[in-house]
């Protein structure tokens, strides 16, 4: 499907679909059904990865991410920049705070946090009045380990290890009972 050159209509009608693909948080399947309804799901799975091949439909969701980009103001530098500042949080800056003086950190760090959680209890007196009302903050926070496995990746240090476990064989340089063996083996499994 990729050889082909594609249609000024064929091409019009794909970057719909890309730009429905968008929308709909990335679903390809059903970007591609909303515009070829009489296709079957797994087909229209297939049809959708196909049409993302084509030189001019690349070319045009490298541009739609470059202006999400754009929009969210996100750049490597940018993302890492955050994740360091994951990495380096000091959550030490939210211990004995009010809900109140929660709202009013800085929002660095107000980003750091992932659930929140605010209970109160009563103390009373031996007469049964209240004398003293307790409120617990409890604060979930990014995993900073998760953020530096994502500084790892996004900077290839994962690469070398990679390549160590892909083992390619040229066929070409293997004789033929090793390779007669190789398929027996295979054939086997």
């Amino acid at each position: 499907m990729n050889e082909k050159k594609l249609t000024k209509n064929a091409v019009k009608k794909y970057k719909k679909v890309v730009d429905e693909w968008f929308n709909n948080d990335f679903n390809g399947k059903q970007a591609y059904l909303k515009f070829y309804k009489n296709v079957k799901d797994d087909t229209a799975s297939t049809n959708f990865s196909k049409l993302c091949q084509h030189a001019e439909i690349k070319e045009y969701i490298q541009e739609r991410h470059e202006e999400a980009a754009k929009f969210v103001k996100m750049t490597h530098e940018g993302i890492l920049q955050e994740l360091k500042n994951y990495i380096e949080s000091d959550i030490t800056q939210t211990i004995d705070l009010s809900p109140e003086e929660i709202k009013e950190l800085p929002v660095e760090v107000r980003r750091l946090i992932t659930k929140y959680k605010t209970t109160s209890r009563n103390i009373y007196n031996s007469k049964g009045d209240v004398i003293e009302t307790v409120t617990t903050v409890e604060l979930h926070f990014i995993s900073k380990e998760r953020a530096l496995d994502m500084v790892n990746k996004h900077l290839g240090f994962y690469e070398k290890d990679n390549e160590q476990k892909n083992n390619l064989i040229d066929y070409d340089k293997l004789d033929e009972k090793t390779l007669l063996a190789l398929f027996n083996a295979r054939k086997r499994n």
